[in-house]
């Protein structure tokens, strides 16, 4: 095209040289239908174009990993204007990554359909619907953006760990609690006398009837649990993890365990060094979008250890919190550090990511573990299931 341009340029020219220095009708009529064959197109087109309008259809605009959506281009034509041809750009995603080409008439409506496979978590930024046409000889080009193509959310996928227990509660003692938004209903504990603060609900009725004083029933006491997600997002952790497998499976993993807590309306936390505002929490189903919105960004690619991390982060934390934490790193200096958090009183819960298997002396560090009251958990990317 860039050629064609050249020779019409350089026929122009001469044309009009030659108009200029023979003289006559018959030069200047060559000239000026060489200059209208160009122009009257380019004006045609031009005033097309300004009438041409078009519109970018996504649905839905929030997916998780596995699924698909939709995504569709329609150019909406005047009554006046038509092209003889329209160059459509390939839709983000689809499996031909080629232009189409159209040709237009006045008043016609053309659609263009695809749907896309979410691989990945992340942002998927769709093309603009951007059309281009011409004249025939590619003399010149015109370009008109019609919409913008917008984004879609991936969410990481959302899956079952079968063999993860996930605190509810956290006992509060034998001293019956004044608040009764900590009284766990589902374990009854008996009866007893009434006492300043008890609730009228409480009363059992037919035993006070029968001891001619007010028996109200008691309840353990129990607060719900605070669970804290310790994510992993350090590149030494991840430096053999070349296909994404381990990093998938540990925001999976964080996904899921939060999306399952807050679902029971539960309170949970989220910490990670590759969050832009860390921690994240929340205790309603509400609370998962902005969770899952940081969770399609994350990348192993701060530098540091996870377990110094780990140890800064603890001090402000209270030690009777249980601490969930996903890794693919484990190594002497790691389990000490639980064991030191151990020793405060937290809750520890090691879940261990690898491609396949852990080495033999990853396996003495988990014996170790274990035997001081560290529950550890290995979970392989290629298998997708816990083992204790």
């Amino acid at each position: 095209m860039a050629d064609n341009k050249k020779t019409w340029a350089v026929f122009v020219v001469l044309l009009s040289l030659a108009a200029l220095l023979v003289a006559g009708k018959f030069p200047y009529m060559f000239f000026y239908l060489a200059l209208l064959s160009c122009l009257i197109p380019y004006w045609r087109l031009r005033a097309s174009l300004k009438q041409l309008k078009g519109e970018v259809t996504v649905s839905p605009r929030v997916r998780e990993v596995g699924e698909s959506f939709s995504v569709s281009y329609k150019i909406i034509n005047s009554d006046s204007g038509s092209f003889p041809y329209l160059e459509v750009p390939a839709i983000s995603g689809s499996l031909s990554q080629h232009s189409r080409f159209l040709s237009l008439e006045a008043g016609e409506i053309r659609e263009i359909s695809t749907e896309i496979y979410c691989g990945r978590r992340g942002v998927y930024k769709l093309d603009s619907l951007t059309v281009k046409t011409g004249d025939p000889f590619g003399f010149f080009r015109l370009t008109k953006r019609l919409a913008d193509g917008g984004e879609v959310k991936v969410y990481p996928r959302l899956r079952s760990f079968p063999g993860l227990d996930l605190p509810v509660y956290r006992q509060a003692g034998e001293q019956a609690a004044k608040n009764t938004v900590f009284e766990d209903r589902s374990r009854f504990a008996g009866l007893r006398e009434w006492q300043d603060g008890d609730s009228i609900k409480q009363i059992h009725w037919k035993q006070s009837a029968k001891q001619e004083k007010i028996i109200v029933r008691k309840f353990e006491s129990a607060a719900e649990a605070e669970l804290i997600l310790f994510l992993d997002m350090f590149a030494e952790s991840y430096r053999h993890d070349s296909g994404h497998l381990l990093e998938d499976l540990a925001v999976e993993l964080a996904a899921s365990l939060a999306y399952s807590r807050l679902k029971a309306n539960l309170p949970v936390t989220l910490y990670s060094c590759g969050l832009e505002n860390s921690p994240l929490g929340g205790s309603r189903i509400r609370d998962y979008a902005k969770i899952a919105d940081q969770l399609i960004t994350l990348a192993p690619e701060r530098e540091g250890s996870f377990y110094s991390y780990l140890q800064q982060q603890s001090f402000y934390l209270q030690p009777d919190a249980s601490l969930y934490l996903l890794s693919p790193s484990l190594s002497l200096a790691g389990a000490d550090v639980l064991l030191s958090l151990k020793s405060k009183g937290f809750s520890l819960v090691l879940l261990q990511l690898c491609l396949q298997k852990i080495t033999g002396k990853e396996e003495e560090i988990h014996a170790r573990l274990r035997g001081k009251g560290v529950k550890t958990h290995i979970l392989a990317a290629d298998e997708g299931v816990v083992r204790a």
